[in-house]
């Protein structure tokens, strides 16, 4: 069994006898990229450093390759954001919401995948499919719907609009799910074999289980059925309560943090048929723990049903690589891989 078949036969709910271990959503490690000679910012936007530092996911210890660069505001730039200029150990980031003060020219782009980073992750798709064939998974990520709503609007006065003005919540929705529905369709023409879609912006922490079942559940509906390929839904904090609702999507799989609860989690989820991802802290155990303290974690996520040993969310730039290789070990000596 190759690497790529055990991901994809465990995202299909199938038993690959050890469960894999990688990275579902970002690892652009600071570490990786010395290693590797693929440095931010050039990673950024240059498809052969953007995919060198992909195929950095060796000197992690992970069984499959991220491909769509090192942040989730691709969607959000070609569709009028302006980002902050990323360094070494910081990711592009939104900078101006171009819709914060009126919905006029909130549009589908023109000549979509023309525009932003989408030419270099062409190329980045091209060079991974080259250098990997069919041995290891490739997967795409980009924010979602509700984060690039947001992200257009401005957060806090989108979250009021859900409550005070619903009409204009779904005129921009509307717009942000047909375009993520095209960009993930695209990717799967490129030759991604899962794609990721993070919603931070639709998080616990920011909207109730009441909301996000009024508005994003449905939206990750249609994504799910106008899809090509199997979708993982990422959300981050505490999501204990509204696992049930991801599961509805139509998701092949859902990654969780840390502050869920994964026992649970993986429960819910395959009573579904939805496989679970996480769930070892990023932004203290990874970034600020120890190695011990990653390997502990690593084995509680084992211990505890994860489907998919992964951080439970993008791995911190400045994070030792030592503490990101010991999801490996963990599994491997969980397992007794020699």
């Amino acid at each position: 069994m190759t690497l790529k078949e055990r991901v994809m036969n465990r995202l299909a709910g199938k038993d690959v006898g050890i469960t894999p271990v990688g990275c579902t959503t970002t690892y652009g490690v600071v570490d990786i990229m010395k290693k590797v000679g693929a440095e931010r910012p050039l990673a950024d936007t240059d498809p052969q450093a953007m995919a060198t530092l992909s195929l950095g996911y060796v000197e992690a210890g992970f069984e499959w390759c991220k491909a769509m660069g090192w942040d989730i505001t691709a969607v959000s730039e070609v569709m009028g954001c302006t980002l902050g200029e990323p360094k070494i150990d910081l990711q592009k980031f939104i900078k101006v919401h171009p819709f914060a003060e009126s919905l006029d020219g909130l549009a589908y782009p023109d000549n979509l995948f023309e525009k932003g980073r989408f030419p270099a992750y062409k190329e980045q798709f091209k060079i991974l499919k080259d250098k990997l064939g069919d041995d290891v998974a490739i997967f795409g990520e980009t924010e979602g719907a509700w984060t690039a709503a947001c992200n257009l609007v401005g957060t806090e006065k989108f979250m009021k609009w859900s409550f005070k003005e619903p009409a204009k919540v779904q005129q921009v929705l509307d717009v942000t799910t047909a375009v993520v529905i095209d960009v993930i369709n695209w990717a799967f023409d490129q030759g991604a074999d899962y794609y990721v879609l993070a919603e931070p912006s639709s998080g616990p922490a920011l909207m109730s289980p009441k909301t996000w079942e009024k508005f994003v559940l449905p939206l990750m509906k249609t994504v799910c059925a106008k899809t090509k390929g199997p979708i993982v839904l990422h959300i981050c904090a505490n999501t204990d309560k509204i696992i049930p609702f991801m599961c509805d999507t139509g998701v092949a799989g859902i990654s969780i943090e840390e502050k869920a609860d994964m026992k649970k989690a993986a429960e819910t989820a395959r009573a579904k048929g939805v496989r679970v991802f996480g769930n070892v802290a990023t932004a203290t155990t990874l970034f600020m723990g120890t190695a011990e303290e990653s390997y502990k974690e690593a084995v509680a996520s084992l211990e505890n049903g994860t489907d998919f040993l992964t951080p439970g969310c993008g791995i911190a730039p400045l994070s030792p690589l030592v503490n990101v290789q010991q999801l490996r070990k963990a599994r491997d000596d969980f397992f007794k891989i020699s």
